[in-house]
Order: C-alpha cells, then structure tokens, then sequence
C-alpha cells in the first residue's frame, strides 16, 4: 500500500467503488452473453457473471455470520440466462448493504494468510475482485465495441497490489512449480507512474518470499506503469501499452507461467 493511501481504512470509498464495478461488469456482459473472457478462459461472459454473484452471496454470508462458508457451498448461478442478470443486481444490492452496515473492525473468518480476520478484509476484497472481474468483461468486449476498458480505480488498484504480494504472493511462490521458481529471483520492484516519490514502490524479495525493505538491487527487474496497469500485469491481465518491464526480462517471463 501506497503511504497515506489507504483505502481498507475508506469502507465508503471501497463500497462506492464495488457498486460502480459491478454496476459496469453487468451492462459490458448483458450484450452478448456467449462472449469468451480472453483473461478467464474457462468462462464466457454469463459464466463470469454467474461467478460473481456467486462469489458476493458467499461474501454477504461470511460477514453477516462471521464464520466461514466452504466455497463448495456457494450458491449456483440460476440454470437459465433469463433470470440470471436480476440474480446478480439482488446479490450485489444485498452485499453492498451487508457490507455497509458492518463495521470494518468486526470479527469475521476470511482466508487471510496473515490472521487479519476482520469485516474490512472483505470490504477491500469486494472492491478488488470486482473491479477486476469488471475490467475483464470490458477487455472482451472492447474489439466489438471500439470502446477501451476502464482501468481500475487508483486507490482500490493500490489496495489490490498491497493485498497480493503480503497475503497471496508467498503462497503461489511456494506452491509454484520448480522451473518457474527458479525464473522467479531477485528484485522484482513496482513503480506507480501515477504516484510521486521514492516511498511509492513496492519492492518484493523474491527470494526470500516477502516484502523487501532494501534499497532497490541494481539486477533486479522494474515495472512500470499506472497502480491500474501494475495490478492487472500482476494478476496475468493483458498487459497495457503503457506498461514498461526494465531489466531481468527472465523474471517477467517466469511470472507469466505462475497460476493465478
């Protein structure tokens, strides 16, 4: 996370965020429902969005009880396309409601690698993986529409970025198979080009699987680009023009090949 940004502290912002998100992922699929998602394969666009209402009733569960719900009892999608669109509205009106009556502080399970076991964990996962999932729907259609996607919200980008190298970064390392492992050495350092300053980098030592506090190694590999650009290349999205790899091509290529 960015220095005096953070928006996990803003459960209105993150809120406002996730129902622009989701309000903008429903109307980019609703026009052509059999759309492939280039940046989730298995899925075409009804599939997407069958996935997300699924994920937001697990979500509303989970911070109304605070105990955990196995993902394998979510709740299905409807079988037939002609309801599903007013099923994800009521799932996403309910868990933005739910979401904005709790307190941030409250006790609730989440999947936390870090023991952080609070609503406001699920508040800024709400506001991540639905600005994603929104973005890909977007990029789908963006050829057929002439429109380009919206990039994500700076602030809720740099949320994401600071959630995944602490809380799922280490894990994907160590599950990784052995030749992208050793791809993945070194520096690896994140420059916000719509952040100012020296203390606006992410810098991960991917050797010790963690957070470097260090100065930035000379051999190491920078990238470049706005927090949006810098999460979505991240996450394995298609990378935006603007995006510049600097140094350790090696690196940048290795990440390509660990599992999302």
């Amino acid at each position: 996370m960015l220095p005096g940004h953070h928006p996990e502290d803003q459960p209105d912002f993150l809120l406002a965020s996730a129902a622009h998100d989701g309000s903008d992922l429903l109307a980019a699929a609703t026009g052509d429902w059999d759309r492939r998602i280039p940046d989730c394969p298995a899925w075409n666009a009804a599939e997407l969005v069958g996935h997300m209402g699924s994920i937001l009733a697990w979500m509303a569960t989970i911070v109304t009880t605070g105990r955990a719900v196995a993902r394998t009892d979510r709740e299905p999608p409807p079988a037939g396309r002609s309801t599903l669109a007013a099923w994800y509205e009521g799932h996403l009106a309910r868990t933005l409601a739910v979401m904005g009556q709790a307190d941030p502080d409250a006790p609730a399970w989440t999947f936390s690698s870090r023991g952080d076991h609070r609503v406001g964990w699920w508040q800024r996962r709400l506001a991540v993986e639905i600005a994603i999932h929104r973005w890909d729907v977007q990029y789908a259609t963006a050829a057929g529409s002439g429109v380009p996607p919206r990039g994500v919200d700076g602030l809720v980008a740099a949320a994401g970025i600071g959630e995944f190298l602490t809380e799922f970064l280490p894990g994907l390392l160590d599950a990784a198979d052995p030749h992208v492992s050793e791809g993945l050495r070194g520096t690896l350092q994140l420059d916000p080009a719509d952040q100012d300053g020296e203390t606006g980098h992410w810098r991960v030592d991917l050797d010790a699987r963690a957070l470097a506090t260090a100065a930035h190694s000379p051999g190491g590999t920078v990238i470049r680009g706005s927090c949006s650009d810098l999460l979505l290349w991240l996450t394995n999205r298609h990378p935006s023009p603007g995006l510049e790899i600097l140094g350790g091509a090696d690196v940048a290529r290795a990440w390509l090949q660990l599992r999302r």
